[in-house]
């Protein structure tokens, strides 16, 4: 095992080993999952509408997520600064796509894989962001790294994707009608509202805020979100296309955000790790 360098984002050689160990069980179990409800008939129980959007996943975890997972990794060993930032947005974006699975799914044969690709990423993640030095790690960032551009980028993904969810919420307070993705999914509440509104759009604005004010932790949290970030759009644009080629009604405004938040989040993604250094 690499010997952790300062500033690495684990700092402890056990806790990274740990980390590295679980992330190996994400990458094959990941694989079996993706696979399974791709090629598998019968395994998703959901309505036509939510098995499109649970296809689209798989296919985006299958030949996106689960590669860069292991590339990643690999990078991780050799002591990466830019990996260690990726590899934990894409923990973000495992730990996000099976939650999902896990609580939002109709109960089918993959519930167990599910379960522990939830846990399994939860106590990842955990190890790996032990032993962070936030001070250290802003450090490895030059100055002309594009903070602002990012922070805004950040700031305002938050705001939009809070503006996709709330009026459907409020037009319910207001007038008892429901979603219409309700209605098409036949679920009683929606997962993603309390995955998006709960745990993504707040830490958009945090790391925005955060990385806009020069504080350490944004530095890493930006990094982290924008990988997220981008998994996330891919995912969407991912769902559109085989909604759409099973007739499945579509929204403007999710395939719009999915749009311009995949090629910001690419984009300004490669500019900000381009500026680390390490």
């Amino acid at each position: 095992m690499a010997v952790p360098t300062q500033g690495s984002i684990t700092e402890s050689s056990k806790t990274q080993g740990v980390a590295v160990v679980l992330t190996g069980m994400i990458i094959l179990l990941g694989i079996v999952s993706s696979l399974g409800g791709l090629f598998i008939p019968g395994l998703y129980r959901d309505t036509p509408y939510l098995v499109a959007q649970a296809k689209g996943q798989d296919l985006v975890t299958l030949l996106i997520a689960v590669p860069a997972l292991a590339v990643t990794l690999f990078y991780v060993r050799r002591g990466s600064a830019r990996a260690n930032l990726a590899w934990i947005g894409l923990l973000g974006y495992m730990l996000y796509t099976y939650t999902t699975y896990a609580f939002g799914s109709a109960f089918n044969e993959f519930f167990l894989i599910y379960v522990a690709l939830f846990s399994l990423s939860i106590f990842t993640l955990v190890a790996a962001v032990g032993g962070i030095d936030p001070a250290a790690w802003q450090k490895r960032f030059d100055a002309a790294t594009p903070r602002r551009a990012v922070a805004a980028f950040l700031i305002l993904s938050g705001f939009v994707l809070s503006a996709l969810w709330l009026p459907d919420i409020i037009r319910f307070l207001m007038t008892g009608k429901l979603p219409a993705s309700l209605v098409l999914a036949g679920i009683p509440t929606n997962f993603v509202y309390v995955m998006d509104l709960g745990l993504v759009v707040p830490l958009a604005f945090l790391s925005g805020i955060s990385l806009w004010r020069r504080l350490p932790w944004g530095f890493i949290l930006a990094g982290v979100m924008l990988t997220k970030l981008a998994t996330m759009g891919l995912a969407l644009l991912s769902m559109v296309w085989l909604m759409s080629r099973g007739g499945q009604p579509l929204e403007i405004g999710p395939a719009v955000f999915a749009a311009v938040v995949t090629v910001g989040s690419l984009g300004l993604g490669a500019w900000f790790f381009r500026h680390c250094h390490g």
